[in-house]
């Protein structure tokens, strides 16, 4: 027992103040009997601490008992629930329950549905009755109704109609043979005039080191101006030769005004201009072959509207046309001959009037035609000659 006159507490400072303090309990002083009068005042206050601290476990552990009492109860109630709700689940679900019963009373072996679907779509149930009169015993009218073989049946039609199909398409595909195969040995004309100038230009500059592009359909350097069908870049000077193509008449005048913007639109040194057949040109002032100008020349490829282009009346053009831009580029100085230049292309249009001329004899005098052809290659052979010299005269200035 124990006992005292006042207990002040500061909570402050955290301090205790017991005055007069008496404790009756034998264990209390058989302990502090044991310590000397200068230890006994430390082990009363540590008595006191030690056993303030072991009131609080003792309080926490009572605490911790009944939060577990709790969840042993919770705990208990919950098993007894579940066992509770399984039992129910089965007596619901299970191998001998409720949904089981009525399964089997519904779609069992014995069950009203299937003896449902039997009487529905069995072997002599209404829906096979129905299917035997509409497609016919094993389906022997629809059967029939398809076959293809079967005249009138749809799908006969549907063959016949892809069979014309293919039929018209193989007709097709036979002319696009055809026209492809005239393609590849003649020119055409017309509307294909500038797909034909444009092979025999590749044709030309092939294995050199010129180069050819079609421009028809690009701005030049005119702002909103797309004439030029083509240029010729020389690869030795980089000069330019722009080419017009044409399958309508012009005049004279209509020519020069049209070369007067092909040539600045493509920034050419020289031009050509080149039609489908003489009727296009005018023949009294300007012929087969003339230059106009000293800037450009114009050429026919044929003389009438059953007549083939002529690739070698181009080639001819597209020789003096570099010869004239190699002049052109060339320091000429005094030594250049203007009178000897102009006599060899009067005569180049000479030659090329008689090679026209001959050319025609070719298709209407074949006993001739050995003879013919020899004369046109010995003037092919002149006119290379005589645009050799030009280019030899003109290498010969521009090396002085």
């Amino acid at each position: 027992m124990a006992k005292a006159e006042e207990v002040t507490i500061d909570t402050g400072t955290s301090s205790l103040t017991i005055k007069d303090l008496e404790i009756e309990d034998a264990d209390v002083v058989d302990f502090l009997s044991d310590r000397s009068p200068p230890e006994r005042e430390e082990s009363v206050r540590r008595a006191i601490q030690v056993g303030v601290t072991a009131m609080k476990l003792m309080d926490t552990t009572q605490d911790i008992e009944f939060v577990e009492r709790r969840l042993s109860d919770l705990e208990g109630n919950l098993e007894d629930g579940v066992d509770e709700f399984r039992e129910e689940l089965e007596a619901k679900v299970g191998d001998d329950g409720e949904l089981e019963a009525v399964l089997q009373e519904h779609i069992g072996e014995d069950g009203k549905l299937i003896d449902h679907f039997e009487e529905a779509f069995g072997e002599e149930g209404p829906l096979k009755e129905r299917l035997d009169e509409e497609f016919g015993e094993d389906g022997e009218k629809i059967r029939a109704a398809l076959d293809p073989d079967v005249e009138g049946t749809p799908t006969n039609r549907l063959l016949t109609t892809i069979e014309r199909k293919f039929e018209s398409l193989h007709e097709k595909l036979g002319e696009e043979e055809k026209r492809e195969e005239i393609r590849s040995e003649t020119y055409y004309k017309g509307e294909d005039f500038e797909a034909t100038v444009e092979n025999i230009l590749d044709d030309m500059v092939r294995q050199t080191n010129a180069t050819v592009e079609f421009t028809g359909d690009t701005e030049g350097a005119m702002e909103g101006r797309d004439v030029g069908d083509f240029v010729i870049e020389l690869g030795e000077t980089d000069q330019r030769i722009a080419i017009e193509a044409k399958t309508t008449y012009q005049s004279t005048s209509g020519i020069k005004d049209e070369m007067a913007d092909v040539i600045p639109n493509r920034e050419a040194d020289y031009g050509i201009y080149v039609v489908d057949q003489l009727d296009n040109i005018p023949e009294k002032k300007v012929g087969w072959f003339e230059e106009i100008d000293n800037d450009f020349v114009v050429i026919a490829l044929s003389e009438g509207d059953e007549d083939e282009p002529e690739p070698g009346y181009l080639r001819i053009a597209y020789n003096w046309a570099r010869l004239r831009a190699l002049q052109s580029h060339a320091d000429i100085g005094e030594e250049f001959d203007a009178e000897r230049l102009q006599s060899e292309l009067d005569e180049i249009e000479e030659s090329v009037g008689r090679f026209s001329t001959i050319k025609g004899h070719c298709t209407e005098i074949e006993k001739s035609r050995n003879k013919i052809e020899q004369e046109l290659s010995e003037i092919e052979r002149d006119i290379k000659e005589r645009l050799g010299e030009i280019s030899a005269e003109l290498h010969k200035v521009g090396s002085d």
